[in-house]
């Protein structure tokens, strides 16, 4: 009869799941078990993990890495196809095929395209650069829809003849802006993706993962090809059906991420929820305790994240300058002195209502949580300018007053009164806040605002100094 064994000595684990186990043999030697990890099945499996997914997957990353990737390579394989489609329509546009086109023509045609590609890509970053961190998900998916036009523009390209060069030169400048904010925005998501300080891994896996597609899209693309030529009307078909599956892919891609990081268009929304609630269908947020007995109710990031508007600008109402010089708060002393009294410590506020305008100057040396405090001061000015605060809504017997106040300014002053009566009320509101934001998931200590460089250096006003506004340091 033979004697049971005893228990493993040892197990291996590829990430978490168990490899293989060990135990001693009579020899004395290590005796390695039969286990899947042996299997050859099993061996593909890890070796094509190793080559397009970030090591330690899926802990080393964040929940909704898969479902993006998955809707991020349908849409990358989507727009591999109709870019095939495209590059055959540019070379007939520039004379591939054609007698009577020169050699000349052609080469200026291209670099007309590349000229303006370059004059538009310096432009447009020194425009959005510092947005692209802060609207990922936007931008994410206006350079997607920028490349589709661009496809169908140099597709109409050989067809009129006459304004051929002109619709190539506005798809060059269109996939420029393609290429800078495609590029930018799949880094910051690369850094939320990343869990254990990984953010190269992740972006060489995604860019492998990408390479396939490619490679896949390719191979579509030889058996395509022939096919349409001699069948040409199948081309705008083909195109519409290839590109309304390259947007839909993106919606469902952007809507699987679940970023944590404030951005403007998250605050807004995470405030708009705590003054109005989130409705039956979007579930119950965290409860929070905040000033006089009042209790907050805030949102998760998985509440917030599939109502973000994916176009960059929609959803506010007001115009915000965070990080404000002091020329554009304040046009007098007495105006700058009115800031200060209805400011708080570290931030002074200016509402314009009838500019559509609002403005926060920051104090130089202020504390980290300033930016996002003044930030959702204004988003609040903003929610007051907005839907009526019914006797239902969480904040509405304690915001209602100010909200009709608001109103009722008139049109080309500023609404001293109200700014004065929410900074005082932020002085507690706002701590609570950040911290019923954080106990719902959110990370309130990296924010993504889109801050402007400027702060202020102020004295109060019984001090009699002269206030002046200066660069930040880098």
């Amino acid at each position: 009869m033979e004697r049971p064994e005893g228990p493993a000595l040892c197990r291996d684990f590829w990430g978490p799941h168990e490899a293989a186990r060990y135990r001693g043999d009579p020899r004395g030697r290590l005796r390695r078990l039969g286990s899947s990890g042996g299997a050859p099945r099993d061996w593909l499996r890890r070796a094509a993990a190793r080559v397009l997914l970030p090591q330690g997957f899926p802990d080393s990353v964040s929940p909704d890495y898969a479902r993006y990737q998955c809707w991020d390579g349908l849409q990358a394989l989507c727009s591999s196809l109709a870019a095939s489609l495209s590059t055959r329509a540019v070379l007939e546009a520039v004379g591939v095929g054609d007698g009577a086109a020169t050699v000349t023509g052609a080469a200026l045609t291209w670099l007309l395209r590349d000229g303006v590609g370059i004059v538009t890509r310096i432009i447009f970053v020194w425009l959005q650069g510092s947005h692209l961190d802060c609207e990922a998900k936007q931008w994410r998916f206006v350079a997607d829809l920028l490349n589709d036009v661009a496809l169908v523009l140099e597709i109409l390209a050989p067809h009129w003849l006459s304004l051929g060069p002109a619709l190539l030169v506005m798809a060059a400048a269109a996939k420029c802006v393609v290429g800078v904010a495609g590029g930018a925005t799949r880094a910051a998501l690369a850094v939320h993706q990343a869990r254990r300080d990984n953010v190269a891994d992740v972006a060489a896996k995604d860019s492998s993962q990408e390479t396939l597609v490619n490679g896949a899209g390719l191979l579509l693309s030889l058996l395509l090809l022939p096919l349409l030529d001699r069948r040409p009307w199948l081309t705008w078909p083909l195109l519409g059906l290839l590109l309304a599956a390259h947007l839909g892919a993106n919606l469902a891609a952007l809507g699987a991420l679940t970023l944590t990081c404030l951005n403007r268009p998250r605050l807004r929304l995470a405030i708009g929820w705590a003054l109005r609630g989130g409705g039956a269908k979007a579930g119950r947020g965290v409860a929070w305790p905040g000033p006089a007995g009042l209790t907050l109710e805030l949102p998760r990031p998985r509440q917030v994240n599939p109502r973000e508007p994916l176009l960059p600008g929609f959803g506010s109402r007001l115009r915000l300058h965070l990080g404000a010089p002091l020329e554009h708060l304040v046009s007098s002393e007495a105006e700058f002195r009115k800031a200060l009294e209805c400011g708080s410590p570290d931030y002074i506020i200016v509402l314009r209502p009838s500019q559509g305008w609002v403005g926060v100057g920051l104090r130089r040396g202020a504390p980290p949580e300033t930016p996002i405090l003044g930030c959702a001061q204004a988003l609040l000015l903003e929610e007051l300018l907005g839907e009526d605060l019914g006797p239902g809504s969480p904040l509405g017997e304690l915001l209602g007053p100010l909200q009709r106040r608001l109103r009722s300014c008139p049109p080309g002053s500023v609404p001293w009164g109200v700014l004065a009566e929410t900074s005082r009320l932020f002085r507690d509101l706002g701590p609570s806040l950040l911290q019923g934001l954080e106990a719902a998931g959110w990370d309130t200590r990296r924010p993504l605002l889109a801050v402007d460089e400027w702060s202020l250096e102020w004295a109060w006003p019984e001090q009699g100094h002269a206030p002046f506004a200066q660069k930040a340091p880098k």
